[in-house]
């Protein structure tokens, strides 16, 4: 009998060779994530033609050939970015991103259509899925010897602050803080010097990282880079009052020079699709495929789940805690068992027991009682194919998510509280200054990342 390699060998016949040829196709198209019946196999062959054909319109002609090697198999292909001894892991990680459900299968032609015009198709799903894994395969690549750093939470918060800061000087929207993070979280991943090298130089790399984003919303930016600087120069100052080593003063010239080092680094991988991305993605997608049967819940859903959005990413730093498809996936889950349209059971891996997980969601959501599901029961499987069909998921992959961002979100709350507890127990006579209707009680002097409204840093 032969194996899986010698299948490849060519037969002597004409005959043999077709039929090699065929079983070889089958072999690369058969995927235990999804069913691989005939008609599967037809409807996934179509769709990734369709894809083919979309991503060679839309990308530059010198990545269509890298991308048409993508296409050749149903998994996200990682060849030609590492070694194959170093791509275990990233191989995992993207097939977890990338688990194969044919994401407009049996999709009427009419809604394919709405989908193309809101921008929710499944091209698109798949185009982020691929850039996403190619990030986690240039890390994966890095090896052992040389892996990923991940900037420490007190340094990260401190980044944070500044390029809040930053995007409120510049004028950004404030949901940029998001992209901030997320494109420093990446840098920081994929660059290749020592940890107290990346630590001096971080204060001109937020700098740098806002400016790159304000350059991207439009190239006219009445801020200049003298401007940047000199805030970077505060957070250079407090990392020197922490203990940390740092350059004394950034320069425009230091900004500059970050910002060509991270569009290197990056590999011009600038516009990576963020958390509340992947959610209105997802969430227009559901819409759509449902026939607009939920609109004024999935809008519940699209607001309160990128709100929650903000604070888990400030405090999950991505590719090292969470990739921003598996936050997005994980609070979209939660919003929907809040929402009552998924029960709570139903997003329960299967190793984890349902006392557990009913503890679990109500600690870390804060919630005494678990939401009742307001569809009936018979629609429970559809709603869930549904949900499967929207996120490109398998629903056993969304139950996991589900449950590392429940357990992220209760580190959060259990963080929060001993801060709470801290300050209770603090000096009675010190000056609280709260701001007005906080519900953390907040002291003035000590503004989150997203509390910023002006080019000073305040810790």
């Amino acid at each position: 009998m032969c194996n899986g390699s010698s299948a490849r060998i060519a037969p002597a016949s004409a005959v043999g060779r077709a039929e090699a040829r065929t079983a070889a196709r089958q072999q690369r198209k058969a995927m235990p994530l999804t069913p691989s019946t005939p008609e599967h196999v037809k409807e996934r062959t179509e769709k990734m033609q369709r894809f083919e054909q979309e991503m060679k319109r839309r990308l530059k002609p010198k990545q269509v050939e890298k991308s048409s090697e993508v296409l050749a198999t149903p998994a996200l292909n990682l060849a030609g970015t590492a070694r194959p001894e170093v791509m275990a892991a990233a191989r995992a990680q993207a097939a977890a991103a990338a688990t194969a459900v044919s994401f407009d299968t049996g999709v009427r032609e009419d809604l394919l259509d709405e989908l193309d015009a809101r921008g929710a198709a499944g091209e698109l799903l798949s185009q982020y899925m691929l850039e996403q894994s190619e990030v986690q395969a240039l890390i994966a690549a890095r090896g052992p010897s040389q892996g990923a750093i991940h900037l420490p939470a007190e340094i990260r918060e401190i980044c944070l602050r500044t390029m809040a800061a930053l995007v409120s000087l510049v004028g950004l929207n404030d949901s940029k803080r998001i992209d901030a993070a997320l494109l420093l979280d990446t840098y920081c991943a994929l660059q290749k010097s020592s940890m107290e090298d990346l630590i001096e130089s971080i204060p001109a790399t937020c700098a740098a990282v806002v400016h790159l984003l304000r350059k991207m919303e439009s190239q006219k930016c009445s801020t200049t880079t003298a401007a940047l600087a000199r805030v970077a120069s505060q957070a250079s100052l407090m990392l020197q009052q922490v203990g940390y080593r740092s350059m004394p003063e950034v320069t425009q010239q230091d900004v500059l020079q970050q910002e060509h080092l991270i569009r290197a680094t990056l590999q011009w991988r600038l516009r990576g699709a963020t958390v509340p991305t992947w959610l209105q993605l997802i969430c227009k997608r559901m819409d759509v495929i449902s026939c607009g049967n939920w609109s004024g819940v999935i809008e519940w859903v699209i607001a309160s789940s990128s709100a929650s959005a903000m604070t888990l990413v400030l405090h999950q730093r991505s590719y090292a805690d969470m990739a921003p498809q598996q936050m997005a996936n994980g609070l979209l889950g939660v919003f929907l068992v809040t929402a009552g349209l998924v029960p709570l059971q139903s997003m329960k891996p299967a190793d984890v027991m349902l006392g557990e997980w009913e503890a679990l969601y109500a600690k870390s959501q804060g919630q005494g009682c678990i939401p009742t599901c307001t569809l009936h029961p018979s629609m429970t499987p559809r709603f869930l194919c549904l949900l499967e069909m929207a996120s490109g998921c398998r629903l056993d992959l969304l139950q996991n998510e589900m449950l590392a961002t429940m357990s992220a979100m209760l580190e959060i709350v259990r963080s929060t509280n001993t801060t709470r507890t801290r300050r209770s127990t603090g000096s009675t006579r010190e000056h609280t200054g709260v701001h007005g209707g906080d519900p953390h009680g907040r002291k003035a002097t000590e503004a989150s990342p997203g509390q910023q409204s002006g080019a000073r840093i305040q810790i």
